[in-house]
């Protein structure tokens, strides 16, 4: 065995969507500064790369996705080592430490980082280093930044190396920035490498840099197709008092308070730019023929991405309900996509293109978004091992990369916002920036940025003296991501078609969002509709007097084509036994794979009629019994044809004759404990659980819980060893998204 350096360890990263390898390549730059030797490799590539079982110290970074599942990058990696005839002492001789990336509002929160940290000490290998959960829920930043910044101690004394961090902390400029604001001028020092200063609020120069009317905060398309956009901040713009005189003022997105605003900050150190941009004027481009995302992989795909035709489009809801749903059909004959009840696909959408215009306008490339540009590495760039996004291709237009490539609805990380600083003229935006992007303003970066699910162009148009360069934005946004949606038919019914339900997602101008938008993905379908629609006449009625669903909006629609593909991971099935009986819990859209497994059970039992079926239960909600309630009719007729044993329906926002009455599909779970109970442990019943993962999902697990431990007559804690046992078995299943 080859003698391994001693500044050596193994990097290795399980990644869906590109998280967890961002971290690791991150993590692998800050170990070079460190004197470290990282050796950087896909989980995928396990006895091919690297064997585990040969190695002293790695370093693993690894997300969940699905039901707990592991990334299908580490699927492999996860199978080889839950092998039970691996010994005991299969890992003895390696160390490790391990990052875990998940979503608190799912179930298995880091489900495959705890397994897999479980499975290591079960193989006998020890951890140098405490493992940390990463949480998107609330930013992943808030466990992933303090861990890597408490690696390097513990990584260099088990390999027995000096630590170097004391000199690297002493440059100011890389590790930390320390900024003090003089009432006078709001002027920056960032000379004082002591790592102390003194911040006086001047009142006097907060948000005095807007020009836009403070009385009228609204958004309009001008008749270049780009955002008339109004920062949320410019009501402050007239506040300005006299300096002598401290006024109350809340935080928000451009303005801190004490002690933020007083405080020393750490700065991240900013990335190097390692992207250089090349007009070529004199050279036409079609980009209709570039490959979709320069035919990079897709995550979570098993078939390539192929277009299908928009066969039907249907709006199940008015126009005056809080929500629109919409049903569309696809023809999917010649894509090779193949499904059962219960699978997703993802589709293929692009950004906006008023909000491309917009952003391209306030970069100051808008002239130029049409020409052909050539993409290149800066020379002599101090960024380790530059390369050109796989997702981009070199040569294309800046139209084409932010439409097609880019996510520029993502809120933007921290390593953005360090580097929009150095762009940033303005001197109270430029301290605003740094302490958004600062560990100081790790509640800040949450609460302004994360919750509100902030854009880089509501970034920029807050921050109006920021004027960074367009080849920033491509070094930072992440790829623009497909979308999954799950199917709500059967192959049986419907061979070479498919059809899902969304909801068109608004999102309103407030809370720092500078513009009124609508969901990337439903918001392009929706405007496939309003197209092929506009000379339909679209009034139903108020709604309220009739069913909705029997005055559907029906359009055909032809020539239009969506870009979609298969997606792995598919485990929200029916059972192989037709005789298990299913509970199944989907309010809202989240009803839509239940009206699959009925019409597929409705033709097995056409096709089969002497075989034994299990009962079916139903538990579907909505707001408003005769706004809302999707799929009613066919779902009285699967009762009437006894394919569904009972439907229990709630709605919540309509009035009810006693306050006991169920609102919530959870309400219908206890009023109906025993029976559910006694499905589930005399009849082995499967659960399913399709929809909101937020509340709904949640409430539900509790429910559950809760009958549990009142017909058995047992503590919660037991009751919740049930349901855990339950999920383990298969038995109790989650599609669920926030």
């Amino acid at each position: 065995m080859p003698v391994v350096p001693s500044s050596r360890f193994l990097l290795l990263y399980g990644s869906q969507t590109g998280q967890a390898k961002a971290i690791s390549e991150q993590i692998a730059e800050k170990a070079y500064e460190q004197d470290l030797k990282p050796e950087l490799h896909c989980l995928s590539l396990t006895e091919k790369k690297f064997f585990l079982e040969r190695e002293t110290c790695v370093v693993i970074v690894i997300s969940t996705t699905g039901d707990g599942e592991p990334p299908d990058t580490a699927s492999k990696f996860v199978r080889r080592l839950r092998k039970k005839t691996l010994a005991s002492d299969y890992l003895s001789k390696l160390n490790y430490t391990l990052l875990g990336l998940g979503d608190s509002n799912y179930t298995n929160f880091c489900n495959c980082g705890k397994t897999l940290d479980k499975r290591f000490s079960e193989l006998g290998a020890k951890r140098f280093y405490n493992c940390a959960w990463g949480d998107d829920a609330v930013g992943l930043e808030e466990a992933v930044d303090p861990w890597i910044d408490g690696l390097w101690s513990s990584l260099k004394s088990f390999l027995q190396l000096p630590n170097i961090q004391e000199n690297i902390n002493m440059n100011a400029e890389q590790i930390t920035e320390t900024t003090s604001l003089s009432s006078d001028n709001c002027t920056p020092d960032l000379t004082d490498t002591n790592n102390s200063c003194n911040v006086v609020k001047s009142t006097e120069n907060m948000n005095t840099n807007s020009s836009s009317d403070s009385n009228h905060n609204n958004s309009s398309k001008t008749e270049n197709g780009t955002l008339q956009t109004k920062s949320d901040g410019d009501k402050n713009a007239e506040s300005s008092t006299s300096s002598s005189v401290e006024i109350e003022m809340s935080a928000n997105i451009r303005q801190s308070v004490p002690p933020l605003s007083k405080s020393s900050l750490s700065l991240p150190v900013m990335s190097p730019s390692y992207i250089k941009l090349d007009y070529l004027s004199d050279e036409d481009i079609n980009i209709d023929n570039l490959p979709r995302q320069n035919d990079c992989d897709f995550p979570s795909a098993s078939t390539c991405v192929t277009m299908a035709t928009v066969s039907d489009i249907q709006k199940l809801t008015n126009d005056k309900r809080v929500k629109k749903t919409m049903l569309v059909e696809l023809d999917i004959t010649t894509s090779g996509i193949e499904y059962y009840p219960g699978d997703s696909f993802s589709v293929i959408c692009p950004n906006d293109t008023v909000e491309v215009n917009t952003l391209l306008d306030r970069l100051g490339v808008i002239d130029k978004k049409d020409t052909c540009i050539q993409l290149g590495i800066i020379e002599g760039t101090k960024k380790k091992n530059p390369s050109i996004p796989k997702y981009i291709p070199e040569k294309c237009t800046l139209y084409y990369i932010f439409t097609t490539c880019l996510d520029i609805r993502e809120p933007p990380k921290k390593a953005l916002l360090r580097t929009l600083v150095e762009h940033t003229h303005d001197s109270s935006e430029k301290r605003r920036l740094q302490e958004l992007c600062s560990k100081q303003g790790m509640k800040d970066y949450t609460e302004y940025i994360r919750k509100p699910s902030l854009s880089i162009l509501d970034i920029l148009n807050n921050f109006t003296s920021c004027k960074p360069n367009v080849e920033c934005l491509i070094e930072h946004l992440p790829r623009l991501q497909s979308r999954p949606y799950s199917v709500c038919t059967s192959p049986l019914i419907s061979p070479g078609r498919l059809q899902f339900v969304f909801n068109v997602v608004d999102i309103t101008k407030d809370c720092g969002r500078t513009y009124d938008r609508k969901g990337v993905c439903t918001g392009w379908i929706e405007q496939m509709y309003n197209k092929t629609s506009s000379n339909v006449d679209t009034s139903q009625g108020d709604g309220d007097s009739e069913n909705i669903c029997d005055k559907l909006e029906h359009v055909k629609i032809s020539e239009l084509l969506i870009p979609v593909f298969g997606r792995t991971n598919q485990s929200f099935h029916l059972p192989d036994d037709v005789s298990t009986p299913l509970i199944l819990i989907g309010p809202g859209t989240g009803v839509a794979p239940f009206i699959g497994y009925l019409d597929h059970r409705s033709i097995q039992r056409d096709r089969e009629p002497a075989v034994s079926y299990g009962d079916i239960w139903l538990l579907y909600g909505c707001r408003h019994e005769k706004a809302d309630y999707l799929f009613r009719d066919k779902l009285e007729s699967h009762v009437s044809s006894s394919i569904l044993t009972k439907l229990l329906v709630s709605f919540s926002r309509d009035d009810h004759p006693s306050s006991d009455y169920p609102r919530y599909v959870q309400d219908n779970i206890k009023l109906y404990g025993s029976e559910l109970v006694h499905m589930i442990e005399d009849k082995n019943a499967v659960i399913y659980v399709c929809g909101d993962a937020n509340n709904m999902a949640k409430d539900v697990n509790e429910a559950f819980i809760e009958i549990f431990s009142k017909t058995k007559d047992i503590s919660l804690d037991e009751a919740r060893k049930i349901i855990l046992k339950l999920r383990l078995a298969k038995r109790y299943k989650e599609d669920v998204w926030t």
